[in-house]
């Protein structure tokens, strides 16, 4: 049996699914499509005759942001390093994904089709940056057909430099040598306010 409530102290509520947006298969509810007013706290309750278990879940669902294929607050996050090769996955999609058939996914960076770089390749639910550059700081979305939906899952990725154990060097002034650099003292001149 699946229970609802809106939020913790609110009394749980038996789910009588329609079969159609809303229905229950095997274990799992599946929601087709999820709606703002589905956010809530989910429990299962599997019992017999000797056994009674209890399992709660709690499901968030927001809107995009304006103008964006996302929600922000919902996004993954991955970090790479400059020159260096990456991999992005479509994260969570398994669900998804019908039995020996190759998914289709559509690839989009800030919500936008892009004409990739030869360098940037496609294997199943995983774009390749064989060679990262500092213009690959973004947010890519993937896009999956399921029926007549689809499903989204966007990743933002931050660029760092290549990690390095050697310590930095300095190029000037040289090391071990005295050095002896002129400067100019300015004075600036600053304009007072007074109120009264």
């Amino acid at each position: 049996m699946w229970y609802k409530s809106s939020g913790p102290g609110d009394f749980e509520e038996p789910i009588a699914f329609d079969g159609t947006r809303m229905s229950k298969e095997e274990d799992s509810i599946w929601f087709r499509p999820t709606l703002v007013q589905d956010s809530g706290l989910y429990a299962c309750v599997i019992r017999n005759s000797t056994y009674c278990m209890k399992v709660s879940i709690s499901l968030t669902v927001g809107e995009n942001d304006t103008g964006l294929c996302y929600n922000s607050k919902m996004k993954y996050f991955e970090k790479a390093e400059l020159s260096k090769s990456k991999e992005i996955s479509c994260p969570d999609i398994e669900d998804f994904l019908i039995p020996y058939r190759e998914p289709e996914i559509l690839w989009y960076k800030e919500c936008k089709t892009k004409t990739w770089r030869p360098s940037i390749v496609f294997r199943k639910d995983t774009l390749v940056i064989q060679e990262v550059r500092e213009d690959d700081i973004g947010n890519y979305t993937c896009e999956l057909k399921y029926g007549i939906f689809v499903v989204r899952r966007t990743t933002e990725l931050t660029v760092t430099a290549p990690l390095t154990d050697k310590p930095p060097k300095l190029l000037h002034p040289l090391e071990n040598k005295m050095t002896i650099q002129e400067t100019q003292l300015v004075k600036e001149n600053r304009a007072r306010n007074i109120s009264k």
